[in-house]
């Protein structure tokens, strides 16, 4: 059975030089393998996956003092930059950053016009233009005939990369990097808030998966962690107003992070929290207003992601399914089961958010309540790629679940798909194997929860 080899795997102990050498490992062995990345799935999976077994180790160091926090700085870093050398393997979502950052540089609004219409002179002369001068790259963009899904403040940043590297992936690396390091800052002064020891920064920073997600595939995923960071800092130094803020500049980046809202700022006396939320609202307003003046049709990419976006999810199918077949025995079927099970997960999440808020009263524990509804979010959602992990790995620094953990090793999984697209039979991925990915980690929070087993 899958989940007593990964909960033995998740308890082992190995030395500190050997965790360093596998992290570290990961990122020459992954750089070298993306000169070759039509052939460099399966190997990306398998490499991140016992790099981070060996990662898996580290809470154990941690906890024993052995990782400095200059040791923690430099190792992470080190991943990165070596990375830096590296081609993307196996995707090219920054494309699609490279052209929104074009079209704000040019003055078009990317909300607006997708690439395909702008390749085919649809929207005018300027786009064409835009699209000529890509050299290439409009037309290798996926679901080109979307806008872009990507919020304003993601576009401020895919606009400052394009500022150091038009048209180039490094600039994209560096704004990446520096908003990891500004995260990461952040991070420190809050496991120092919290009476932790810095040095935990290292769950974040040593991660193989996201090492390799953020710099080598360039995933703008990272531009989360700061806004997130100094939204939670702000929230435990009892500052709702300021942390209201905060929390609308991760909205920015992507819309979930609302969701933490009667977590972050419902605290204190009512004219505080409730002054948060007029902050938070209208801030938000405006950060979405370029998103509101684009389009809000099938054309646009938050509402395609929305209304039917899947990919790499277990618990979601399943729920889907469920309602799918007791509609089926009602003789439902006008009901869409597909709308109804993300209203559902939504809905809970956010009845769960608010509840958790509610009865919050110790504010150090407002990082392992945030954590629970990311988690939710991230283990119930359709669309469950390996960077989404980022959306949980800060919280571990503070509450290291162990179940969690095992998450960042087992979604390297999720590479086995793109050979199996090759061979026709991702069916078999999406039906069976991502129960390989998901299923350990389930059934380790299930124990745990049952057992009363606390954070490492």
């Amino acid at each position: 059975m899958a989940f007593p080899i990964f909960y033995s795997a998740h308890t082992m102990y190995l030395p500190l030089p050997i965790i360093c050498f596998a992290v570290l490992g990961s990122s020459v062995l992954l750089s070298i393998l993306s000169q070759n990345a039509n052939m460099a799935a399966s190997p990306t999976g398998l490499t991140l996956g016992i790099a981070g077994l060996a990662w898996l180790s580290l809470p154990r160091s941690l906890r024993m003092g052995e990782v400095s926090l200059m040791l923690a700085l430099g190792i992470g870093l080190a991943m990165r930059l070596i990375y830096f050398a590296s081609d993307p393997i196996r995707e090219i979502d920054f494309l699609r950053y490279l052209w929104d950052a074009g079209a704000v540089q040019a003055g078009l609004n990317p909300f607006a016009v997708g690439p395909a219409d702008a390749i085919l002179g649809h929207a005018g002369p300027e786009w064409a233009t835009l699209a000529a001068r890509s050299g290439g790259i409009a037309e290798a963009i996926s679901y080109g005939k979307l806008a872009t899904i990507y919020p304003p403040v993601a576009q401020l940043a895919f606009w400052i990369a394009y500022q150091f590297d038009p048209w180039g992936i490094t600039g994209l690396r560096v704004v990446f990097l520096a908003a990891e390091l500004a995260g990461i800052w952040l991070l420190v002064l809050l496991l120092k808030e919290l009476g932790r020891s810095p040095s935990w920064i290292a769950i974040y920073w040593w991660n193989p998966l996201i090492a390799k997600e953020i710099i080598n595939s360039a995933h703008m995923d990272a531009l989360l962690l700061p806004a997130l960071a100094g939204a939670l800092l702000l929230a435990v130094r009892a500052r709702p107003i300021m942390s209201g803020a905060a929390l609308a500049v991760a909205a920015g980046v992507k819309v979930w992070p609302l969701i933490l809202a009667p977590i972050l700022i419902w605290q204190g006396k009512w004219r505080a929290w409730m002054t948060a939320g007029i902050v938070l609202v209208l801030l938000t307003a405006l950060i979405a207003t370029p998103m509101i003046l684009g389009r809000l049709d099938n054309q646009s990419g938050l509402v395609a992601y929305a209304g039917g976006w899947e990919r790499n999810h277990a618990l979601f199918g399943a729920l889907r399914e469920v309602l799918a077949f007791s509609f089926y025995k009602m003789n439902m079927l006008y009901i869409d089961p597909n709308r109804l099970a993300r209203i559902v997960v939504v809905g809970g999440i956010g009845i769960t958010a608010i509840v958790l808020g509610w009865r919050l009263k110790d504010r150090t524990k407002i990082p392992a309540a945030a954590l629970t509804i990311a988690a939710l979010l991230l283990l119930l959602s359709p669309t469950a790629y390996p960077w989404y992990y980022v959306w949980v790995l800060p919280f571990l620094c503070i509450v290291p679940n162990r179940g969690l953990l095992l998450l960042g090793v087992l979604m390297s999984f999720y590479y086995l798909r793109f050979d199996m697209v090759g061979w026709g039979n991702a069916h078999l991925f999406d039906q069976w194997i991502v129960w390989l990915e998901f299923g350990p980690v389930f059934a380790l929070l299930a124990y745990d929860w049952f057992t009363g087993h606390k954070s490492l």
